[in-house]
């Protein structure tokens, strides 16, 4: 991976920034970072313990070598960035959602902003054999779901809360979803 240097263009504006890009001489990297987590999750279980969530920079950059994106890993100051990836492709702001355990509860920001979304499962067929699927989900489906009763996902960002949802029980699987995509890192 290396750091470079980018302009984004993005509705506040274009901005120059750092941005992590990666290639597929990255694929190692991200390898040895996905055995030693597993190692340390399997580790924790002997002792009883719940295993290490899946780490941010290990499924964003995982999918950023998969899609060709680039990772966003700071602020950019006259912009909200809240999203994770920039696909300079389509030049839009990406969301990565990413599980390693079945039923996944995902937590989202009450100002949390994206142009696409996507859900990454590294719990493909429950399994963790280094493979992961990529699903991309619809804004629609996303901000018009019902996190409870009363209340869409939108509704709770209007009043500054944390929307919290299982993405792949409740959409992926009710809709019939299917990954656009699977990766690999232990190729």
């Amino acid at each position: 991976m290396r750091k470079i240097s980018k302009t984004l263009l993005l509705p506040e504006g274009t901005f120059q920034t750092e941005v992590l890009s990666f290639d597929e001489s990255d694929r190692e990297t991200l390898r040895s970072i996905y055995l030693d987590w597993r190692k340390l999750c399997q580790d924790l279980n002997s002792l009883d313990s719940r295993g290490i969530n899946l780490p941010e920079g290990l499924s964003e950059s995982a999918f950023c070598l998969e899609m060709n994106c680039y990772r966003i890993t700071k602020s950019i100051s006259g912009a909200n960035t809240s999203f994770d990836a920039y696909d300079p492709f389509s030049k839009s702001r990406i969301q990565v959602k990413a599980c390693s355990v079945l039923p996944d509860l995902t937590s989202f920001g009450p100002r949390s902003v994206w142009d696409k979304l996507f859900f990454v499962d590294f719990y493909k067929n429950g399994d963790w054999n280094g493979l992961f699927d990529i699903y991309f989900i619809e804004n629609n489906l996303i901000y018009n779901h019902k996190v409870n009763s009363q209340q869409t996902f939108k509704d709770q960002q209007e009043q500054n809360r944390r929307p919290r949802f299982s993405i792949y029980r409740e959409i992926i699987l009710e809709r019939k979803i299917q990954p656009i995509k699977t990766g690999n890192l232990i190729i």
